[in-house]
């Protein structure tokens, strides 16, 4: 059809206007038409063929922002943004075609802004255009935020899931597809219900109880199933859906998997009760005294604060074979009364506590009642509710002496942490009851001594005449209350006296002729006057007879006083029958004084493990409890927290390895440190332990190289010790070289036999060489003593107690082996490690 558009601003036609003003489309004479074209919500406009606007009502003028006036006689394009010509004369034809004409054009008001607008057009009786125009930019702004609500409801981790009152599902987000493992067109028109446990549906039936009522229910727990029938612990709320009018027609749920946070925090309150539980233990083997009260209190803390169901503490009777109960908690129903647990083979002896005996070994069993060995007691487990236990071996004297039995009312209880706990705490009581054991006996010798001390000295005060007891340079060791008294000095004046000193001038150079004559010889005596301090002089026989003690020469005199001949000669005889004796019994409480001696230096070191124990305990705790919190299972940490806590961590590591040197050394100087004899590979170790130095050598800027060539074989010796004794050189090496090489070499060195029947002795040869500040001369004698540190001036710039070289030299001679340095000041030191590969076992 043809288009022909009049110009803008031509007059209006006469015949389609009244005065002046455009007509508005109606029949003659109905009114009603004017009212309805005015009143209109919607916008009205009228155009002729050429789309030149004829007339608009006032809604159409309002959306526009024109007055009529200025509407009239504007053309189709000078409003809407998409009447380009070819769109106006596609329009026309499909109306003149008598097509319905329903479409969204783009309209511009008068100050520029733009909204959208359904048009639809028809043609009017006399030919003109008939347009009603509604405004729907609020409609589509409004579907525009419901797609991105719907958007963010897909895309939402949670799951958000609608339902109608009846419980049938509405609604299905991703997130819930995710977290339930079903597809949304499973579960779309299908019943909530079914992913309700069964002893929950109750509860979530007072939920859609209380949205019906219009009440929304924020933030509960409870427990979900997936499709695999697993249940989740989900965080839900649940909210009413309304319709227009305000009624309820449905439930909106959004529900969050807790499952992992939940894990975390009962994980997080199960090793603080653990970490409680083991520091409770440790403060009992420090304040209790005996055997029974420890182990009691030991049980009853693992019942009372460790959460399990019930413990004992049972030692095997010698003649029986039955283990036999010593310490009990939690054992309310009799089950050890009627339980006949033994350590041998028999059936009763092959459950967890008789293979922890046998074995030597922690024994788990953590499903009782499918058990195969178990089927003795399986009655007495399902009576006492016992479904899992766990079997620890107590040591004394490194010999197994019982076990710690540890029972839980669930399968699947121990768990890697439970188990370590349960480990140290089966340690703690070894290492408690080896104390207690050498407490005992420390105490036992005391008394011995005691009663020999007494005896000794009722024995000397008790001897005739005067006794004396003094060392190689004149110092008085002993002396009894007669000598005293005879020469009127006291105690106090003869502690500082010399032999000599009791003689006048004329008679001392025999007496020291005499005196050198035991020394040389082993015995002598002599006739003189003793001088007394008042300056009087009594006849005296003295013998005097060399006795070792201490590694160092001794003798031990005595004095019978000679006023009296026959009196004299009389105890002569009986001193010359009975001093040998006498001086073997005086040699004997020596020996005992000794004994004593190495006791008190032994219960030192031992006072020394016990409080290094003690130490070490609550470090385990400050490292653990540091680590949880560094890993946010507490909750977040910001920066500075993090790097305190890192901080704290590392200062205890550094306190523990200090204590754990200074626990080595006190068990090494007490002989209670001993090397096992087993084999295994030292190159594999040698390389294990290069390889833990890297980073630290990273760190430094140090190249570590290593030269490990050879093909040792197995070695027999402590792979352990031999493993600290490497760590610890090549950490001084890293340590004390600021920048260069640090060089790890091995080599074997085959030494020839002495005779033709022994065999070759293979010996492994390890040097660890650095290019660091070396160390002088005068320094090396004291590289390897005990808490001292050569003062290089580089040194003080790390942490140390000066005892990792000292202990490594004791564990290389414990396992048959040196350790020898050479230095040269600022050029770099070489430490050498000497030892067997084959070293027979000490009988």
């Amino acid at each position: 059809m043809a288009m022909h558009r009049k110009p803008a601003d031509a007059p209006p036609d006469p015949e389609s206007s009244v005065h002046g003003r455009p007509r508005v489309v109606q029949g003659p004479g109905e009114n009603r038409y004017q009212v309805l074209f005015e009143h209109a919500t919607v916008g009205i406009l009228v155009a002729d063929q050429d789309s030149i606007y004829l007339d608009a009502n006032p809604s159409m003028c309002g959306m526009l922002g024109y007055v009529r006036e200025e509407l009239v006689g504007l053309h189709a394009s000078d409003i809407v943004v998409e009447a380009a010509p070819g769109t106006i004369e596609a329009t026309l034809d499909a109306i003149d075609c008598g097509h319905e004409y329903l479409r969204a054009w783009r309209f511009r008001r008068k100050d520029g802004t733009l909204f959208d607008g359904e048009v639809t057009v028809t043609h009017l009786p006399d030919g003109n255009l008939l347009a009603f125009v509604r405004d729907i930019s609020d409609r589509q702004a409004a579907e525009k935020i419901s797609r991105r609500l719907a958007a963010i409801v897909e895309s939402s981790a949670d799951a958000i899931v609608s339902t109608d009152l009846d419980g049938i599902v509405t609604s299905w987000n991703r997130g819930a597809e995710r977290m339930t493992g079903h597809a949304a067109h499973e579960m779309l028109g299908a019943p909530l219900i079914s992913l309700v446990p069964e002893e929950l549906r109750e509860s979530d039936r007072r939920i859609v109880e209380s949205i019906r009522r219009g009440e929304s229910v924020a933030h509960f727990e409870t427990r979900r199933l997936t499709r695999g029938g697993h249940a989740l612990i989900v965080s839900m709320s649940a909210s009413p859906i309304m319709d227009a009018d305000g009624a309820v027609i449905g439930v909106s749920r959004i529900a969050r998997d807790i499952t992992a946070q939940k894990h975390n925090e009962d994980e997080l309150a199960r090793l603080t009760r653990l970490y409680a539980v083991l520091s409770q233990i440790n403060q009992a083997i420090v304040w209790k005294t005996t055997r029974e009260a420890l182990l009691q209190e030991i049980c009853d803390v693992l019942v009372e604060h460790g959460r399990f169901h019930m413990v004992w503490i049972g030692f095997p009777d010698a003649q029986s074979g039955r283990i036999v109960p010593v310490a009990v908690c939690g054992d309310y129903e009799g089950y050890l009364d009627e339980a006949g647990i033994f350590a041998d083979e028999r059936a009763e002896g092959r459950g967890p506590t008789g293979k922890a005996v046998r074995e030597a070994r922690t024994v788990i069993c953590n499903d009782l009642q499918a058990d195969a060995d178990a089927v003795p007691w399986r009655h007495l487990f399902e009576r006492n509710r016992l479904r899992a236990s766990a079997a620890l071996p107590i040591r004394e004297n490194g010999i197994v002496c019982g076990t710690l039995n540890v029972y839980a009312d669930e399968p699947g209880f121990f768990r890697d942490k439970e188990i370590a706990l349960l480990e140290e705490a089966a340690g703690d009581i070894s290492f408690a009851l080896d104390n207690l054991a050498r407490e005992s006996a420390r105490k036992r010798a005391e008394e011995v001594a005691g009663a020999e001390r007494h005896f000794s000295d009722t024995m000397i005060e008790s001897m005739p005449g005067v006794l004396y007891f003094y060392d190689v340079n004149g110092r008085f060791l002993r002396w009894n209350r007669n000598f005293s008294v005879v020469t009127g000095y006291s105690g106090e004046e003869i502690a500082r006296m010399h032999p000599l000193d009791f003689f006048a001038g004329k008679d001392k150079p025999l007496l020291q002729r005499r005196i050198a004559e035991v020394f040389d010889h082993g015995d002598s005596f002599v006739e003189a006057p003793l001088l007394c301090k008042d300056g009087s002089e009594i006849p005296y026989f003295f013998t005097g007879r060399r006795i070792s003690w201490e590694g160092a020469p001794c003798l031990v005199g005595m004095g019978i006083d000679v006023s009296g001949r026959e009196r004299a000669e009389a105890a002569l005889r009986e001193l010359n029958e009975t001093l040998e004796h006498k001086v073997h019994e005086r040699t004997q409480e020596l020996q005992v004084a000794l004994v004593r001696a190495d006791a008190a230096d032994r219960v030192k070191s031992a006072f020394l493990a016990t409080m290094s124990h003690e130490l070490r305990t609550p470090l385990n705790s400050i490292i653990g409890f540091t680590g949880i919190l560094l890993q946010g299972m507490a909750g977040p940490l910001n920066t500075e927290q993090h790097k305190q806590l890192g901080m704290v961590r590392t200062s205890a590591r550094h306190l523990l390895e200090l204590i754990n040197d200074v626990l080595d050394l006190s068990r090494i100087e007490a002989g209670q440190l001993e090397t096992r004899m087993e084999p295994f590979d030292p190159v594999e170790s040698i390389r294990r332990v290069a390889n833990s130095m890297i980073p630290q050598a990273e760190k430094n800027g140090v190249a570590l190289h290593l030269d490990v060539s050879v093909a040792a074989g197995d070695m027999l010796g402590d792979r352990r010790r031999f493993e600290q004794i490497l760590l610890n050189l090549l950490s001084n090496a890293l340590k004390f070289t600021v920048e260069g090489t640090v060089t790890l070499s091995a080599q074997v060195i085959e030494e020839s036999p002495i005779d033709s029947e022994a065999r070759a002795q293979s010996t492994l040869r390890l040097s660890v060489a650095d290019t660091g500040i070396g160390i002088r001369t005068e320094d090396l004698d004291d590289l390897f003593r005990p808490f001292q540190q050569i003062d290089s001036g580089l040194t003080r710039m790390h942490e140390g107690t000066g005892l990792g070289l000292a202990i490594c030299q004791r564990l290389a001679m414990l396992m048959g082996g040196t350790i020898t340095v050479v230095s040269e000041w600022h050029k770099g030191s070489t430490f050498t490690l000497t030892l067997p590969l084959h070293r027979e076992p000490v009988a």
